[in-house]
C-alpha cells in the first residue's frame, strides 16, 4: 500500500492554491507508481488531525477526499484506494472508499477487540484493514512489546480483518526531517538487532492466518436437499475434509 503524502496538518481547504498543489502532488505520485506490479492500493491520506477536520467541517473534508479518490481511480483504475483514518475522526463519512483502513493503538486486549468489532460495523460490507498498530518498547519493555503484539495480531485476524500492518519495522525513524528518539516501536532496534517482538510476530505470520482458536465451539451442519441422491455422497465427503478455522 503506497501512502500519498500531502499537507494534511494545515487547513488545506482554506486556500485554493494549497488545494491545487495537493491535487498535483497526488497525481504525480500515482503516475510515478502507475501499473507497478507491487502496488496493491493507494492511501489518499493519513490521520488528518481531528481539530483540522472540525475546523474545516467533516463534509468538506470528506468531499475533498472523495475528489482525490476519483482522481486516483481515473489514473490507475486497477488499484484499490482508501484513506488511513483513526479513532478521533471515525465519524468521517467515507463510504466511497474501496476498503476501510484504520490506525489503532490500544494496549488492552478487551478494548482492542471491542473497537475492532465497532470498525467491522462501520465497514459494513467492505474489507477492514489495520494500516497501523504497534507498541513502544521503551515504555512497555521489549518483552512487554512482544507479548502485546502477540495478542494484537491474533485478535486482529480473529476479528476478521483483511490485513494488518505493524508499526514499525525499525526504531530508526524520521519525520519532518528529524530523527525520532523518544520512542521505539520497531520490531528491530536502530542497529537492526532483532527484538523479542520480531520472533513473536514472525511465528504468527508463518503459521495459519487467522491463528486457530483454543477450544473452538462445536457446530451442527444442516444440509437442505431435494432429490440429491446422486450428489449427496460427494457433498458429505467434502464436508468431512473441510478445514474451517473458526473465530471467537
Amino acid at each position: 500500500m503506497a501512502g500519498l503524502p500531502w499537507a494534511e496538518h494545515i487547513c488545506f481547504l482554506d486556500e485554493a492554491v494549497i488545494e491545487k498543489e495537493i491535487r498535483e502532488v497526488v497525481a504525480a505520485s500515482v503516475r510515478s507508481c502507475e501499473q507497478h506490479p507491487a502496488i496493491f492500493a493507494y492511501l489518499i491520506g493519513n490521520e488528518i488531525p481531528s481539530d483540522i477536520v472540525r475546523w474545516l467541517g467533516p463534509q468538506r473534508v470528506g468531499a475533498f477526499l472523495k475528489e482525490l479518490y476519483e482522481m486516483v481511480k481515473s489514473l490507475d483504475p486497477r488499484a484499490l484506494v482508501s484513506y488511513a483514518n483513526y479513532p478521533p475522526t471515525e465519524y468521517l463519512d467515507l463510504d466511497f472508499l474501496d476498503f476501510l483502513a484504520f490506525n489503532v493503538y490500544l494496549h488492552r486486549e478487551h478494548d482492542f477487540r471491542r473497537y475492532l468489532s465497532r470498525l467491522q460495523s462501520l465497514a459494513e460490507n467492505r474489507p477492514l484493514v489495520l494500516t497501523e498498530f504497534g507498541i513502544d518498547s521503551m515504555r512497555e519493555g521489549t518483552d512487554g512489546q512482544a507479548a502485546i503484539l502477540d495478542w494484537q495480531v491474533r485478535a486482529a485476524f480473529e476479528s476478521g480483518v483483511a490485513g494488518a500492518t505493524i508499526f514499525a519495522w525499525t526504531d530508526d525513524w524520521f519525520t519532518g526531517g528529524f530523527q525520532i528518539e523518544n520512542w521505539a516501536f520497531g520490531l528491530v532496534d536502530r542497529d537492526r538487532g532483532i527484538k523479542p517482538s520480531y520472533e513473536s510476530v514472525r511465528k504468527i505470520y508463518q503459521g495459519p492466518v487467522p491463528p486457530p482458536v483454543d477450544n473452538p465451539p462445536k457446530i451442527s451442519i444442516v444440509i437442505c436437499a431435494f432429490n440429491a441422491e446422486r450428489t449427496m455422497d460427494d457433498c458429505l465427503k467434502s464436508l468431512r475434509t473441510l478445514k474451517y478455522r473458526t473465530t471467537r
